[in-house]
């Protein structure tokens, strides 16, 4: 008796092992394109998973409850009812244009809060200065040689008082951060009386560095809005999240806001799979554009499915039975022309046949 053929093994082509090696060798390069180009190893980049990426940043905000979104254009800044939305910026690579700062100040004035995170960049300072915020980052690196994770460049700052972003929160803990010149702003976090800034940068303490309790984030109010500045943007880096109380301090940055806007603006370039995923999500055009396609191409994949069915009674019989056939006709056909087929095999081929007619009506 010949053998039923398996029905799982009819829809899969036959390929030597060369072209299963082929095939194989292609399948893993396109992942490992589409991987890259959805990824990124940019310092801070929100689609970078390393010790040095923000990726976790997203996770932070979204469990804090804020619908989180991924700024690629200034103009995402919400200028009305901006009370709940909070945006990120951390260490902003090339300058805000005139237009862009009008933007963001229109933003805090309008009760948007905004957290800048800088080092040693002007950027911070330029954009701190375009909202009308009074804080500054000193730019000089601080050290701490009693208080610190590892070493002195990690050191470890304490809250200044009772605030909503310091609540549960004991120590953060800096990497080769900076301080914050507060003006009128409110220190919220402090460097311990044992710290220093590096003036000559030989990361010891002599000449005229002094000892000093000095904020490394601080908090004031500009309009309707808020200004939160933070002497150091690797806090908020994968690794540094779990270090000392960060990712708590961060997770009580974003609370109580709707929206976390995390501005990247004006940083690295967004992976070209998220850039073009970001695009879709923000035109509803492009959102209708790409679900008409999609819905083609499994229309059109759906239709060429039963192809296979037809090639293989086809196969199976040599040619297809007479069209008037009723049902009970295609069976008694087969089994005269296949007595080696067992019934089960001769009603799945009889059922292949019969839903084939519609089409083939249709195309008639």
């Amino acid at each position: 008796m010949v053998s039923e053929p398996s029905p799982d093994d009819s829809w899969l082509p036959s390929l030597t092992l060369p072209q299963l090696l082929l095939a194989t060798y292609t399948a893993l390069t396109v992942i490992a394109l589409v991987y890259a180009a959805s990824t990124s190893s940019a310092a801070f980049g929100a689609y970078n998973s390393q010790w040095d990426g923000a990726g976790e940043l997203r996770t932070v905000a979204a469990d804090a409850g804020a619908n989180v979104t991924v700024g690629t254009n200034v103009s995402q800044y919400p200028t009305s009812d901006a009370d709940g939305t909070v945006a990120v910026v951390l260490s902003p690579a090339e300058p805000y244009s005139s237009s862009e700062r009008a933007r963001i100040a229109e933003f805090v004035r309008s009760g948007g809060t905004l957290v800048v995170a800088e080092d040693y960049r002007p950027r911070g300072n330029d954009l701190l200065a375009a909202v009308g915020a009074d804080a500054r980052f000193d730019g000089r690196p601080v050290y701490d040689n009693r208080n610190y994770y590892r070493n002195s460049s990690l050191p470890e700052a304490t809250p200044a008082g009772d605030y909503p972003e310091t609540t549960g929160v004991d120590t953060i803990v800096l990497n080769y951060g900076t301080t914050v010149r507060a003006g009128n702003a409110t220190p919220l976090v402090n460097t311990s009386e044992y710290a220093y800034l590096d003036t000559n940068g030989n990361a010891n303490l002599d000449g005229a560095e002094q000892l000093a309790s000095r904020p490394v984030v601080t908090s004031e109010l500009v309009g309707d809005g808020r200004v939160i500045a933070v002497s150091d943007p690797s806090l908020f880096v994968n690794a540094m999240l779990e270090r000392g109380d960060n990712r708590r301090f961060v997770r009580n940055i974003v609370a109580d806001h709707d929206t976390a806007l995390l501005d990247y603006s004006h940083a690295s370039s967004i992976p070209p799979v998220a850039a073009a995923v970001l695009a879709v999500q923000r035109s509803d055009a492009l959102l209708l554009f790409c679900g008409v396609v999609l819905v083609g191409a499994l229309l059109a994949y759906d239709r060429r499915l039963d192809e296979p069915i037809r090639d293989r009674f086809r196969e199976y019989s040599g040619r297809e039975p007479e069209p008037h056939l009723s049902r009970d006709g295609v069976e008694k056909y087969l089994s005269g022309r296949h007595p080696d087929w067992e019934s089960a095999q001769v009603k799945r081929v009889t059922e292949a046949v019969i839903k084939q007619r519609p089409d083939r009506q249709r195309n008639d």
